[in-house]
């Protein structure tokens, strides 16, 4: 198994996570999965104007500094249950305990830029955090661009990752990120399915966070 561990690497790609029969139902799913046109400034003050994506999410609790959103994936309708059979999938191969806070499938088209990104808006708190990407679409070309592309402190480019399909990135730590663009002659959009997590084997994870909002 290839280390998860953020010291030694931010990102780690595990391909054949998913067998194929659980893979296929999942394109299958999510290709008709209702989504909504999502300027990111709605969510990320920051955000250029201009970024906007397909979005739906399919779990999401109040406060996700506290809260549990397990029970919510569990509880989607039964078309959507493999949806939390990848869940259970990516949860072991995560490699220690964690807290699922929101899952979401999204999807960039050509024309739609990413927006450089955290998920997590307090710095403290983003070594206890992990996200992990479920790359969805049943093809994938290099000349179709569209990489998770990962920076460090400097600003500078540190991984570059192919959304090929299947394909299960986790980043640890919450490093600066950004789903890159498709290219003119990309046929689809690029479509993720995003689980966002906490490791609760992390002092900082073990004892309620802070209101994100006090000062």
């Amino acid at each position: 198994m290839p280390c998860l561990d953020p010291a030694i690497t931010p990102a780690a790609r595990r391909d054949g996570l998913l067998s194929a029969e659980v893979f296929d139902r999942l394109q299958r799913t999510l290709s008709w999965v209702p989504m909504y046109f999502l300027n990111r400034m709605e969510r990320d003050p920051s955000a250029h104007p201009l970024d906007m994506y397909w979005y739906y999410p399919l779990a999401m609790v109040d406060d996700k500094y506290r809260d549990d959103a397990q029970p919510l994936l569990a509880g989607l309708d039964p078309e959507l249950s493999v949806i939390h059979e990848v869940w259970q999938v990516v949860r072991e191969a995560a490699g220690v305990p964690v807290r699922l806070y929101e899952c979401e499938v999204t999807a960039n088209g050509y024309g739609n830029e990413g927006h450089p990104h955290r998920d997590v808006p307090r710095a403290e708190l983003r070594e206890a955090h992990i996200t992990a990407v479920v790359y969805c679409n049943p093809e994938w070309k290099i000349e179709w661009a569209g990489e998770t592309v990962l920076f460090d402190e400097a600003g500078d480019a540190t991984t570059a990752i192919l959304p090929k399909p299947g394909r299960v990135t986790f980043i640890h730590g919450d490093p600066l990120h950004v789903a890159r663009g498709v290219s003119r002659i990309c046929p689809w959009p690029r479509r993720v399915l995003v689980y966002k997590m906490w490791r609760t084997d992390m002092a900082l994870a073990q004892t309620p966070f802070p209101d994100p909002d006090s000062p």
